[in-house]
């Protein structure tokens, strides 16, 4: 993340905000700072011209917004990005090829959703947050990744 945001300081918030709310990239775009309420970001689906939402689900969730996030958000206009989604994911392709980290933009919100998991937060609570329709997805892609790893889990037997 330091050498991401240090390559392109005019998009640093961006990518800060993207990582610290998990946001798919057509989430992003459009998104207003009227969606913000205290300290939660709402998500919601509002269907475009082809009836198509802007979350994946077409549903809604809440995000609480840490420091990080909050900071990104005084940081960045209004709406948030107010570019077609495929600009957005350019922009970080040529920012994560500067930075030699590679990847595309999802990694942001692979970020998110890692990072949580190995901070102890339970994989139901990231499902509801990263706004996973399944939580086989949610298991799938960040088990393997919690503090209880095998042998830990496995020496907490006492039969």
């Amino acid at each position: 993340m330091r050498k991401l945001l240090r390559t392109n300081p005019a998009r640093a918030a961006l990518w800060l905000f993207m990582a610290h709310t998990g946001l798919y990239r057509g989430e992003l775009v459009g998104l207003g700072k009227d969606s913000v309420a205290g300290r939660r970001l709402r998500v919601e689906s509002d269907p475009d011209e082809d009836d198509q939402g802007r979350t994946k689900s077409g549903k809604w969730r809440e995000v609480p917004l840490n420091r990080y996030a909050r900071w990104a958000l005084r940081h960045l206009p209004d709406p948030l990005a107010a570019v077609y989604k495929d600009t957005v994911s350019d922009w970080f392709a040529s920012d994560a090829k500067r930075a030699g980290i590679g990847g595309s933009l999802h990694r942001l919100r692979h970020t998110f959703c890692a990072h949580m998991v190995m901070a102890g937060v339970p994989l139901r609570r990231v499902q509801i947050l990263a706004g996973h329709a399944d939580y086989a997805t949610t298991e799938k892609y960040y088990a393997h990744l919690t503090p209880e790893g095998d042998d830990r889990a496995v020496a907490k037997l006492r039969y």
